[in-house]
């Protein structure tokens, strides 16, 4: 947290008097406390009262002043200022970077063409593109990249902006151009195959979209399940990034069956397609006039595979071997590929639901033992084996019944398809031009967290408060007897168990299956509140341990956690740790040290995020994606490659990151 914030004191002059009101966290009671008074002042007459009305005038006025101030100071950004370093500000930009946005609004639209576009990531990473531009259909895609190559500028795919590694914004401090940022999110179609077998999806279908699409017209489940699925993130971007899911049967969103473009080192762009699909050589076209595809349209002869192959099979073998991490190389470019090419559309097994479910909350006393039922009880075999094993520990429960109520309830609510929009306005709320803009949307979950009760039923939460470990186990009937295999092998550990080392609840109805899910979905938001709410700093990390560790890292004792939350996609080893420290610690620093700590452990970083800014890839990985992009043009700096053209070598840039437009 930035020290003026840290410091920040709030008051109000009252009767020539100066009120504080201490931290920023104080701000509503304090100031609902002298409401009364503010308001009797106003009726009797008071020489130095204030109404509310002019408190509320005064308030309106001073947001709108800020905002003028920042339309002023963008406006003296935009001019071109001379420094003492060399910055992308600095140096004039080229004939063709300046009329590239005008080239765009002709391919695209002009109200699909915002300029000077200030982009912030979910969790982290803000920066100004030269243009943010939506195409909306894929021949419009591959022009708008012919015309951003040809222009020399950076480019950056995004799709939901939902990632957390800050890989899909611009980095203006280390670019040496300006950054266009094309948003595929139009290109939303998705296309069933063989009646919903395998679906294929342009690359801005949302995955809650295509999980309800596939589930009312084929009773089908979709290919990925994320923790942040109410947030509806691509599925390109599911292939890009590598993203993994709480679901341990599929694996990581793997597709070699793709259509993508790639710059090559002449600069030219080319179409990528290894679809399998007959589409007479113009799969534009083709796919444009279909809505189905049958037998007859795949090729027979195409045997690449859809999903992770044999992922469940290895997954229950408990060797030294990580079962998914970010680093992976195999596969056609689009996996894990971070932004080095731009994917249009990829084709993606589909999985049938389950006949029946059953849901249940096990605590026990230490880790040990929650390994111990994961390998017993859900990794025995692939059949019966679980359909989902997640795991989190006493303080990340802590965190998530002190920050993660109003989250759970506005979406029990409203439920998931409108959380995007509201995701929305939170991060419109950040980059307001007021002071603390960054943290309101936090400070205001924190204050009216507790406006609201638990969010767990009261079996569930005297579970939590009664253990230390936990788990939200799913078990399925994707055969016969499979869900009553695996109750008796819980059972039968159960039985073999010292007396109170363990115990669980069968979530039998709706409400409590699905406030039992939302919990657990919404831990990552949580942990924000929580730290925000607390004045204390927060460090996010994600990585996997090979699948026969049953212990954490060590952590160096150098930096001192308040709390460390550890959740975790544990079928497949893979955790997310989210560490509080206090105000007075070095994250950065400590951030180094943690990450070499977990990788001595045998832990690979990062497992499922994405590297972004945030990790630092291996040089297989790397040279990988430089392969894929040899001029860096596509999304530069990700994974610790260069920022420079070329991959050369440059200097960061001015702070303010502005890029500016003649």
């Amino acid at each position: 947290m930035p020290p003026a914030i840290k410091s920040l004191r709030t008051h109000l002059v009252v009767q020539g008097r100066k009120v504080s009101f201490g931290s920023v966290s104080s701000v509503p009671t304090a100031f609902v406390a002298l409401l009364p008074r503010i308001k009797q002042q106003d009726q009797t007459g008071g020489v130095c009262g204030y109404s509310l009305r002019t408190l509320a005038l005064v308030g309106a006025g001073g947001i709108a002043g800020g905002i003028l101030l920042e339309k002023k100071d963008a406006s003296y950004r935009n001019l071109v200022m001379p420094s003492g370093f060399r910055t992308c500000c600095d140096v004039a930009m080229t004939d063709k970077q300046k009329g590239l946005p005008q080239k765009l609004e002709g391919i695209v639209g002009k109200k699909f063409v915002k300029c000077n576009a200030d982009v912030q990531g979910s969790r982290l990473g803000r920066g100004t593109a030269l243009a943010l531009v939506k195409p909306g259909s894929m021949a419009e895609a591959v022009q708008v990249l012919e015309e951003c190559v040809a222009a020399d500028v950076v480019i950056i795919p995004q799709g939901a902006n939902s990632g957390l590694t800050g890989a899909s914004v611009p980095r203006n401090t280390k670019s040496d151009r300006p950054t266009v940022i094309i948003n595929l999110r139009r290109l939303d179609k998705m296309i069933p195959i063989n009646k919903g077998q395998q679906t294929l999806c342009y690359a801005g279908v949302g995955i809650f979209d295509l999980q309800e699409k596939l589930k009312k017209e084929f009773n089908r489940d979709s290919h990925s399940v994320l923790g942040s699925i109410f947030l509806n993130p691509t599925t390109a971007a599911g292939v890009a990034f590598g993203s993994g899911g709480t679901q341990i049967r599929k694996g990581p969103a793997y597709t070699d069956r793709a259509l993508w473009c790639k710059v090559k080192e002449n600069g030219s762009v080319e179409v990528v397609n290894t679809l399998g699909i007959l589409d007479g050589g113009d799969p534009f076209t083709f796919l444009e006039s279909k809505h189905v595809l049958t037998q007859e349209d795949v090729d027979q002869n195409c045997k690449s595979a859809a999903s992770f192959p044999d992922y469940k099979e290895e997954l229950v073998k408990l060797d030294g071997r990580v079962s998914r991490f970010n680093a992976d190389t195999c596969g056609c470019d689009p996996n894990r590929s971070e932004g080095k090419v731009m994917i249009l559309a990829t084709i993606h097994d589909t999985y049938p639901i389950p006949a029946k479910e059953k849901v249940l909350w096990v605590s026990c006393k230490d880790l040990a033992m929650a390994h111990a039922i994961k390998h017993k009880v859900c990794l025995t075999s692939t059949k019966p084996m679980a359909r989902s094993c997640e795991y989190f520990n006493r303080d990340i429960y802590e965190v998530t019944e002190l920050g993660g109520r109003l989250c759970v309830k506005v979406i029990d609510v409203l439920g998931m398809k409108p959380i995007g929009f509201i995701w929305d306005i939170k991060r419109f709320v950040e980059t307001l031009p007021i002071p603390c803009a960054k943290i309101i949307p936090e400070k205001f979950m924190w204050w009216f967290n507790n406006l609201f009760p638990h969010s767990l039923p009261t079996p569930l939460r005297k579970l939590g408060d009664a253990y230390d470990h936990h788990l939200l186990i799913v078990f399925s009937e994707y055969s016969p007897g499979e869900v009553d295999a695996l109750q008796k092998l819980l059972d039968e550990f159960k039985g073999a168990a010292s007396a109170g080392a363990m115990e669980y609840h069968v979530c039998e109805d709706a409400h409590t299956k699905a406030r039992a899910n939302l919990f657990r979905f919404v831990m990552a938001i949580a942990f924000k509140v929580y730290c925000t709410g607390k004045g204390m700093q927060g460090l996010a990390i994600d990585y996997a341990l090979p699948k026969d560790h049953t212990t954490t890292p060590e952590l160096p004792s150098k930096y001192p956690i308040a709390k460390r939350c550890t959740y975790s996609h544990f079928g497949c080893n893979v955790y997310h740790e989210d560490l509080v420290f206090g105000p007075d610690i070095d994250v950065e620093e400590a951030k180094h040290v943690i990450k070499h700590a977990i990788e001595e452990a045998g832990g690979k970083l990062p497992a499922e995020h994405g590297h972004g800014t945030e990790y630092h890839a291996p040089q297989e990985t790397q040279k990988r994606w430089m392969a894929m992009d040899p001029l860096n043009v596509m999304n530069p700096g990700v994974g610790g490659t260069a920022y420079g053209k070329n991959y050369a070598s440059i200097q960061n840039f001015a702070s303010n990151g502005a890029v500016l437009v003649a």
